[in-house]
């Protein structure tokens, strides 16, 4: 560890802020295997003054996670907020309950912030927590889901990934629902095993962006502003991969294929209802992340993303000079590829 513990300022007991927010603030989950460097991570980004950002940390673990956060308890029924601020504006708290209303309450109080990064336990599946923040623009949250970054261990991964379980290890729902992978401890591995690692990631998620660092010195750009959940994404399919890599002990793999043709609104949204929710498609295939950008005739894209049954669609960019054409990725397990073809293609418009 090099670099140096954020300064901490005395902690005010009514934080009050001038400024008011405009606009929902954006949230990063940031996951990965006890000892991978997610830590490491958040203290480089407090420390870097070069992102001029206020982060507000939240350290979801059960149990004590570290010295630089205090507990979020409950008084007579009512929630008790404390944390300790950082010289540069940041803070770091701890909570057990990562829903977002706690959150929302906890950022009531100062208004300043521009991120949230919330930090999981090294087991949390990030599945269902990516699913309470990612909510309906009518809701009018205060936040909003930006991005899902996992910070892998070169070291110790395979190992991880090897693990046999009942249902899918978490290291490798990790990966697979990942925005970003931060592949971490690279001086510890050969360049052979690396090559091997990097094959067996993408093998699983082969559309998040890998980045090989020590001591997780990762680009800022590489965590924060993302957008890999709305409209204003550019393009989700930033590492598109046509490989069809499965590894011996992996389930989880990513399919890609593209279609041409007009998509119909109504048979889309049908169809992934019942490839989402009522797996009436094929009861054997798991879906954990899905992304696609469709053409519906008109001079929009139009993104669709999902994590497990929850999915949304939205307008995004016009298509310019791009060819208009139907771009789908799945990751999971047990995907059949023949029966997402020939099922996607009843959404397409009757020549």
């Amino acid at each position: 560890m090099d670099e140096d513990i954020p300064m901490l300022v005395p902690q005010e007991q009514n934080i009050s802020s001038t400024s008011m927010r405009t606009a929902p603030v954006p949230v990063t989950i940031i996951t990965g295997f006890l000892g991978s460097g997610k830590t490491t991570l958040i203290m480089r980004l407090l420390n870097d003054n070069t992102h001029n950002k206020k982060i507000a940390v939240i350290l979801n673990e059960f149990g004590s996670s570290s010295g630089i956060d205090k507990s979020l308890s409950l008084k007579d029924g009512k929630i008790t907020e404390e944390w300790l601020e950082l010289a540069n504006g940041c803070f770091c708290c701890s909570i057990k309950d990562s829903g977002v209303k706690a959150i929302e309450n906890l950022l009531k109080r100062n208004k300043s912030f521009d991120y949230v990064l919330l930090e999981t336990t090294g087991l949390a599946d990030p599945g269902p927590i990516a699913s309470m923040f990612w909510l309906d623009e009518a809701l009018q949250s205060e936040l909003y889901l930006d991005g899902i970054v996992t910070v892998v261990d070169a070291k110790n991964i395979s190992n991880y990934l090897d693990e046999t379980k009942v249902g899918l290890n978490e290291a490798t729902k990790q990966i697979a629902l990942a925005d970003r992978i931060i592949l971490n401890k690279i001086d510890l591995v050969d360049q052979n095993t690396l090559s091997s690692l990097k094959t067996r990631i993408s093998a699983i998620n082969s559309v998040a962006k890998i980045a090989e660092t020590v001591q997780s010195k990762a680009d800022i750009d590489f965590i924060f502003d993302l957008h890999s959940f709305d409209h204003h994404h550019k393009d989700p399919f930033e590492k598109e991969n046509s490989m069809q890599l499965e590894h011996a002990v992996e389930t989880v793999k990513t399919v890609a294929f593209t279609v041409n043709g007009v998509v119909e609104s109504k048979k889309l949204d049908e169809w992934l209802q019942k490839l989402l929710w009522e797996k009436s498609i094929d009861k054997e295939m798991e879906i954990l992340r899905f992304k696609a950008l469709i053409n519906m005739g008109d001079h929009h894209k139009y993104i669709v993303q999902s994590v497990l049954e929850l999915f949304d669609i939205q307008k995004g960019q016009e298509w310019g000079s791009e060819e208009k054409t139907n771009k789908l990725v799945f990751i999971g397990r047990h995907l059949n590829e023949e029966m997402l073809r020939k099922s996607f293609a009843e959404c397409l418009e009757d020549l």
